[in-house]
């Protein structure tokens, strides 16, 4: 049963069938005390160029040299077009250049996090709040890259120094949103999560992971309500209408769950869907009778409805 889950630790197979996370974002560092990719000051060339407008440069002529500046917007446009090595080695001159700004310090750090080199993203991090203490930046950065390796404690603390210095990050709300879900914290969880609404109240994410944990803490009808209130937001629909599914039909609604199922994908994945979640709560017969519908909803999808009926003949003498 395909379910839009969590990009980040792979434990709680329920948590994973159900919540989403945000990833880490590029943007507004300069003045904001957010890690981003600044934008260069004009470009390489202008269409209004002409080729004989532009004298050819003296032999013996050189470029003049990049500045600190330079190099990091080339490292940005690096990044951008996912170059993270090239990026990595730009931000490393600027920082040749420009020893003190924690910025580039931090920025490495990201493509540090998009590689999937956690440990050596936190020594980014911590060089970076080695020289600003106080940059709330580099605090949600290694946060994040504890937050990967597992290291949920020293993450908490990360995140919780991120938003002494810069209460209005959703992103370390939604964070330990994330690992109190994991912890079985739900109550704080939730919290969190609403929290992070507050910040950032039009972000469908949010809601669907605050739907998630509610539901993990058993906390169906407000759950559904969420799912709900997630569905007139800007986020995934196909998602959140998987989700809502999965709690109507663990509360006996199949009726309302097959018709989610049915808005998040098409009527055979639903009846698929429907299936799964009746073998798992031991009703078998109900089970067999969804994955026949899926079947004869769409031959393609025989093969892989055909697998969940044969799971559920076996099961029925086990």
């Amino acid at each position: 049963m395909k379910t839009y889950h969590f990009r980040l630790p792979n434990k709680m197979s329920l948590f994973l069938l159900l919540i989403m996370v945000v990833s880490l974002s590029m943007s507004g560092c300069a003045t904001s005390n957010k890690i981003g990719v600044s934008k260069p000051k004009k470009p390489f060339f202008s269409a209004n160029n002409k080729m004989d407008s532009t004298p050819e440069p003296a032999l013996n002529q050189t470029l003049p040299d990049m500045t600190s500046r330079d190099l990091e917007e080339l490292g940005d446009r690096q990044f951008g077009s996912k170059d993270y090595y090239l990026a990595f080695l730009q931000y490393g001159k600027a920082l040749k250049l420009d020893p003190d700004n924690v910025r580039l310090y931090c920025k490495q750090g990201l493509v540090l996090l998009q590689t999937a080199k956690y440990e050596d993203a936190v020594k980014s991090f911590q060089e970076a709040v080695k020289k600003q203490p106080r940059y709330a930046a580099a605090h949600e950065g290694m946060g994040t890259a504890f937050f990967r390796m597992g290291q949920y404690q020293l993450a908490i603390l990360s995140f919780d120094k991120t938003l002494e210095l810069n209460p209005g990050s959703w992103e370390a709300r939604n964070y330990l949103g994330n690992i109190y879900d994991i912890q079985k914290q739900y109550d704080k969880a939730s919290r969190e999560y609403a929290e992070a609404i507050l910040l950032k109240p039009q972000d469908g994410l949010l809601y669907n992971n605050l739907g998630v944990s509610l539901s993990l803490a058993g906390r169906y009808e407000e759950s559904i309500s969420t799912f709900k209130r997630a569905l007139r937001t800007n986020g995934p629909k196909d998602k959140i209408y998987n989700n809502l599914g999965l709690v109507l039909a663990r509360t006996g609604r199949y009726d309302g769950a097959l018709e989610a199922f049915r808005q998040g994908s098409n009527t055979a994945r639903a009846y698929n869907n429907l299936g799964c979640v009746l073998m798992a709560q031991g009703e078998y017969q109900k089970a067999a009778q969804s994955f026949n519908q899926a079947i004869a909803s769409s031959p393609k999808f025989y093969e892989k409805a055909y697998e969940n009926l044969k799971k559920v003949e076996m099961r029925k003498f086990y």
